[in-house]
């Protein structure tokens, strides 16, 4: 029969049929239908098993994506987000559950800023690992951290999960919607209950109370927290005099080659500005990564000095086009806010120059980016014959176009200087020295690359795992074109600039062979900056030598404090600063001014004064160990961090002066010595003031919540792997058993139908 005929004779069924199929489809909803489909449609597929002998089978995957869905209409990425300040439950639940959500892309990129100020006690690397992890459907991971939280025994009630939606949605939408309206809205859209949307969202509360539980098995005590009120509210006053080290190094002193060798043996593998206890002045010579780069330069002004200038039409029909952007509104009486308002436009010759420049500017930079995108094209074309994640650093070296030839030809053809160079081997802490590089990034959506990370992420192989927040950059791989700028003291004057560099070489962190081991760390050369007096070459044997001296020089701050504590012991501190003065600063005239003097004045003087210290608080140990982390992981940070653990050392030291239950020690004459700081201290008198009991009370609510986020910083990373979940549930997806053990029947079978082909 055919199929018309059919249709014409069957047709009143099949309008009843379809009558009733819309009628269904109305009452229960897509959710609903796409569980009757999944069920009596023959799609009831077995996806994969866990814990004992769970099945998830295609109804339970299409369940739990439409309960994913209604958190969504939850807002519960939002609500996840909120939980941040109290820890990293939240965002990681956002990043496993809601990957597109508009908060997922950020949260690898805040975690990590998080780490490198010190705020979240974890690594770098551990951080990685998280993030590096092969990613799991969202609906998988769902389904199991429920399962998981609900065999636990962890569960929240539909009451409690009502009562937050009603508390946290009017915040959320800035009082534009209460939870009502949106669970209603929500009902309307999927044809479900008030108790289904209530249950869902108690199954995520249910999951982050779980994963609180997991990772608060050690609690934060009171007393936990009372020791770490009472340490850092401590405050520390002290009277003292320092004498300085830098002073009195002897530039001409002869340094012996034993002496050179000795000192570069026991130092050679130390990294730099580590400060220990069996290493108080933070020597080091291991050799840090560095990276050493090709560059071509553009300055702004002289592609400026090449452009057409905007005529005076072009200037007016501009200031016509954008006319509101020159006008601002304003009440007609200055005391009333609720009057009528008056249009004020600024007259065309006050803002002609602003719109001039403005111009320019934008015809530089298309100017330059067509530039720029000539250079690529003629530095890549190369790269287009290649497997470029296969091939070698030699092979991407063959293919890169010169940048000297290329530099010269476009030079000549816009008729536009292109500045085209090499640097010298670059590590962190010079490549953010040098005033042009520190300030080179490029602009990625809303996130600013800086060139520091994107040099140093560099690779001369495909990289097996990427930085959170950086791209893949292999060696000869242009970077850019990147925008920024310098200072010029010579001129006075800001020059803007764009750039396109790549990494020729690197060298990763090793243990020099010998302490005659040179190198050139000269950065971007462009006109006057820097000049050609400027000496960028680095010297092992010269650091050793320049140690070795200040060593010299400490030994003489200490035998000069402990002469000074001998004389205050005979004198009293007054005459005994006098008669130091007079004997090693006899040349020095005091300063008239109050003022203080100038940084290198001071810092050369042989002087001395009583000063002091008031209300020094106390860190304890383990942020001192974090502040000292960090600085390993970022030397550019080395600066200032270390003069930061260097001031909470000698709190240390000046708090160990005084008794167990001491708050003062009285007047006293000792010497300490500060080798993290090059000084010497001659302590008068140190002062403890405890904690109080308001200390107590006023932080001891935030004490706790950050002592917990530090100890379940790292078992969150742990918790929440993707891969660590599926391990702990047991997951096994059905497809991979299936492809791993075929059944026995398939295989005669393919037998036999091969023979007879």
């Amino acid at each position: 029969m055919h199929l018309v005929k059919w249709t014409r004779k069957n047709m009143q069924k099949i309008m009843v049929f379809v009558i009733i199929f819309c009628m269904v489809s109305f009452v229960i909803g897509s959710v609903g239908l796409k569980l009757i489909v999944g069920i009596f449609g023959g799609n009831n597929q077995l996806i994969a098993t866990y814990g004992d002998e769970q099945k998830i089978k295609s109804p339970d995957f299409i369940q739990v994506q439409n309960e994913l869905g209604v958190l969504r209409m939850l807002m519960a990425d939002q609500l996840l987000m909120a939980q941040s300040g109290s820890g990293m439950t939240g965002p990681l639940l956002v990043h496993l559950l809601f990957p597109d959500s508009e908060f997922s892309a950020q949260i690898a990129s805040q975690m990590k800023q998080a780490v490198q100020q010190g705020k979240l006690p974890i690594s770098l690397n551990e951080l990685d690992h998280f993030f590096q992890q092969r990613p799991e459907r969202p609906e998988i991971l769902w389904l199991l951290l429920k399962s998981e939280a609900h065999r636990a025994g962890c569960a929240v009630s539909n009451e409690t999960a009502g009562q937050t939606l009603r508390y946290v949605i009017p915040q959320m939408t800035g009082n534009q919607l209460d939870a009502a309206g949106l669970v209603n809205q929500i009902i309307r859209r999927n044809n479900i209950t008030e108790g289904q949307v209530l249950r869902i969202l108690s199954d995520l509360m249910s999951v982050m109370a779980y994963a609180d539980k997991v990772m608060d098995s050690q609690a934060v005590t009171i007393n936990q927290t009372k020791a770490t009120l009472g340490r850092s509210k401590e405050r520390i006053d002290a009277d003292f005099v320092k004498i300085e080290a830098k002073p009195l190094i002897d530039e001409n002193a002869d340094i012996t080659e034993p002496q050179i060798q000795a000192q570069f043996d026991a130092y050679k593998a130390a990294v730099a500005n580590n400060l220990t206890d069996d290493n108080p002045f933070g020597f080091g010579y291991k050799l840090p990564k560095q990276v050493q780069l090709e560059y071509m330069v553009v300055l702004m002004d002289d592609v400026n000095q090449q452009i057409e200038k905007p005529t005076a039409e072009a200037v007016e029909e501009y200031y016509s086009r954008h006319i509101a952007r020159f006008q601002t509104s304003k009440p007609s009486d200055p005391n009333d806010s609720e009057s009528e308002k008056i249009i004020e436009t600024r007259p065309f010759a006050e803002v002609e120059a602003d719109i001039r420049r403005a111009l320019e500017a934008e015809k530089a930079l298309t100017q330059t980016n067509i530039l720029f995108n000539e250079i690529k094209d003629k530095t890549e074309s190369g790269f287009e014959t290649l497997n470029f994640d296969a091939a070698s650093a030699g092979e991407l070296q063959k293919a890169a176009g010169d940048f000297v030839v290329v530099g010269g030809e476009l030079a000549e053809k816009y008729n536009i200087p292109i500045a085209v160079g090499k640097t010298g081997w670059l590590d962190a802490a010079a490549f953010g020295q040098d005033k042009i590089l520190a300030n080179m990034g490029v602009r990625r959506g809303q996130n600013l690359l800086r060139l520091n990370d994107l040099a140093f992420a560099a690779a001369e192989d495909k990289p097996q795992q990427q930085r959170i927040g950086i791209p893949s950059v292999r060696v000869w791989q242009n970077i850019g074109p990147l925008s920024g700028g310098y200072y010029s003291e010579k001129d006075s004057e800001f020059y803007r600039l764009m750039a396109l560099v790549r990494v020729v070489g690197i060298q990763e962190a090793a243990v020099a062979d010998t302490v005659n081991t040179t190198f050139d760390t000269r950065g971007i050369v462009l006109g006057d900056l820097p000049t050609e007096d400027d000496d960028t070459t680095v010297s092992l044997a010269d650091r050793v030598k320049d140690d070795l001296r200040l060593q010299a020089a400490m030994m003489d701050a200490k035998a000069r404090a402990n002469e000074l504590a001998a004389s205050v012991s005979e004198q009293g501190w007054e005459n005994a600063i006098a008669a130091y003065n007079s004997k090693y600063a006899k040349d020095e005239e005091p300063s008239e001014e109050e003022d203080a003097p100038a940084e290198e004045e001071a810092v050369d003087s042989q002087r001395i004064e009583l000063g002091s210290i008031k209300q020094q608080l106390r860190i304890s140990q383990a942020e001192i160990e974090r502040a000292k982390r960090i600085m390993l992981e970022n030397p550019a940070s080395a600066r200032y961090l270390r003069q930061q653990i260097a001031s909470h050392l000698l709190t240390n030291q000046l708090n160990a002066l005084l008794g167990e239950d001491a708050e003062t020690t009285g007047e006293i004459q000792t010497v300490l010595a500060s080798e993290a700081e090059r000084v010497c201290y001659v302590v008068k008198e140190v002062v403890r003031q405890p904690a109080t009991i308001d200390d107590y009370l006023d932080n001891k609510a935030q004490t706790a919540l950050q002592l917990s986020v530090v100890e379940s910083a790292s078992l969150a990373l742990v918790h929440f792997g993707p891969e660590n979940i599926l391990a702990r549930m047991g997951y096994q997806p059905q497809q991979q058993e299936e492809a791993d053990d075929p059944p026995e029947e398939e295989v005669p079978a393919a037998k036999a139908e091969n023979e007879e082909n």
